[in-house]
């Protein structure tokens, strides 16, 4: 296989990105719990860039990641109840 078809074939895939209101979820779950993006970053033990980069848009989705700012923040940012409080969420299961 040559060079050429080895870049065509790697330059078409493109890794998924965090949708903008995932984005925004995010960035204002931040704000409304007082954290600075490296206040958040610490609380979840990631760099200060990775949220930089989700808030960006320019995150690659990683369930783990999104997990522990969910526990964070309090807000579901995955599915279909996204934007939903994560205590609601647990309340639901209960019952």
């Amino acid at each position: 296989m040559s060079s050429t078809n080895l870049d065509s074939e790697t330059g078409s895939q493109r890794h998924e990105k965090l949708s903008q209101d995932v984005c925004r979820l995010i960035m204002q779950g931040r704000q409304a719990k007082g954290l600075s993006q490296k206040d958040l970053a610490s609380k979840i033990c990631e760099k200060p860039q990775v949220i930089g980069d989700y808030e960006a848009g320019r995150g690659i989705p990683n369930n783990q990641i999104l997990a522990k700012i969910e526990r964070i923040i309090g807000i579901k940012l995955r599915g279909k109840e996204r934007g939903m409080p994560l205590q609601s969420m647990g309340q639901r299961k209960k019952n």
